[in-house]
């Protein structure tokens, strides 16, 4: 097959991605297994929570008309009744005119009262209440239906159930809840240098880093990996693997160069797979290719990590995002300061890699040199990227640059524990 000379700009490439697939299907997982799974359908409250109005203090339940004008030297006197309300007690006791209800946190409010007084503001002697302070209604308490409202939209579809959706989840009574049916994708890398690692390493040869990268990135993502193994340059045994793949989307890596034993793109003539592009403005990975069959989609991805690494970024997450249907980014933006300058030379968009370091509470991107930028020490200690436009002018140190953050890596910090001040500016 002959690839086409043009390139396709990088946002297009990425919108074709996109519209290459359609949002999945739905299935009922338990809530326990939903962890980091992308909801189906709106959660929403089918009742108030709390269910009726509760106590946020330890202290006396009271009607507020009784403090008023209530101060330290002249005190407001109540009845206190009992018993003492805990949480979980439905209460029985009605607060009448003059007097009061030792109530504990998240206790139901009884009949009669509209406020709770702290203990602090309160000295008791007997059946004898002392109030010193005077309470406005709703004063301490939590009303009913305060956290959500019966109808509401508690988590939208298309959002990543995090712990605390979790709990929200659970709050609702939830113990299973509808996710996407998540993507599986098929792995193959391809070359007679690659072999399978928990092998000896034979003499010119190389182990299947890539592909193990990828499957790391898709897990991160929410996908299911399935790794098909290594396959040499041979096309025959290409078309045979890829012919009936175990996924809804395949990614070879390797065999994208155009070279004599690069074979994937005559693979995919002989099985009838469509391009969708071939080509893309960008380095690195501008060797990558889009294609499909019977309904499954083939990524061929250049063999460098770290190529692959940009472009499941750039492309392969447009077209998950569309999969599961995402309202939310999978990761968004993250605004930073150059450390050093970064030349915009060249004919596509360029990817420079680097780290996000959080330095005297200003957020600052560390560009790889150049000449080490595919060095494995190098590639293990990136966690962002930043993308520098064509025919670009030469970014200044102390330029303000939007990074990308690398799914699954962590922030740099000089610092061991950062203030909520120095966060806010990090953010900025």
């Amino acid at each position: 097959m002959t690839r086409p000379r043009g390139a396709v700009p990088l946002k297009e490439a990425a919108a074709l991605a996109a519209q290459c697939v359609r949002p999945a299907s739905a299935e009922w997982v338990a809530l326990t297994e939903s962890l980091h799974r992308i909801l189906a359908q709106d959660l929403i409250a089918p009742f108030p929570l709390p269910g009726e109005a509760r106590s946020r203090m330890d202290g006396y339940a009271v009607r507020a008309a009784d403090t008023r004008r209530a101060s330290q030297t002249q005190p407001r006197t109540v009845r206190c009744l009992e018993p003492t309300l805990s949480a979980g007690m439905v209460p029985s006791v009605i607060v009448e005119p003059g007097t009061a209800c030792r109530i504990l946190t998240g206790a139901v409010l009884p009949q009669g009262a509209d406020a709770v007084v702290p203990d602090e503001d309160v000295q008791r002697v007997g059946e004898t209440l002392y109030i010193h302070t005077e309470l406005p209604p709703g004063r301490w308490v939590t009303s009913q239906g305060e956290w959500m409202q019966p109808g509401a939209v508690v988590i939208p579809s298309g959002h990543l159930l995090t712990p605390a959706r979790l709990a929200a989840a659970a709050a609702l009574g939830c113990n299973r809840v509808p996710v996407v049916v998540r993507c599986r994708v098929a792995l193959v890398s391809t070359g007679n240098e690659i072999q399978e690692p928990g092998t000896p390493l034979e003499s010119a040869m190389s182990y299947a880093d890539t592909r193990y990268l990828l499957a790391a990135l898709l897990l991160c993502a929410g996908a299911v990996p399935v790794h098909m193994g290594c396959v040499p340059d041979d096309a025959a045994r290409m078309a045979a693997l890829l012919h009936e793949p175990p996924g809804d989307v395949v990614i070879t890596t390797g065999g994208t160069g155009g070279g004599d034993q690069d074979f994937i793109f005559d693979v995919w003539a002989e099985l009838g797979i469509v391009p969708v592009f071939q080509r893309v403005a960008m380095k690195p990975g501008g060797g990558v290719a889009l294609g499909h069959r019977k309904g499954v989609l083939y990524w061929a991805l250049p063999g460098s990590p770290w190529a692959a690494q940009v472009i499941f970024h750039e492309l392969l997450m447009p077209m998950l995002s569309r999969w599961y249907g995402m309202k939310e980014p999978w990761f968004p933006p993250m605004w930073a300061k150059l450390s050093r300058p970064i030349s915009g030379k060249g004919r596509g968009v360029r990817a420079v890699p680097g780290r996000l370091v959080c330095r005297q509470e200003t957020l600052w991107f560390d560009p790889q040199p150049q000449e080490s930028s595919l060095s494995l020490a190098a590639f293990a200690k990136t966690n962002a990227y930043t993308l520098v436009p064509a025919q670009g002018s030469t970014l200044e140190a102390e330029t303000l640059i939007c990074a990308r953050h690398l799914m699954g890596s962590a922030l740099e910090s000089d610092a061991q524990n950062l203030s909520c001040d120095a966060w806010r500016h990090v953010r900025k």
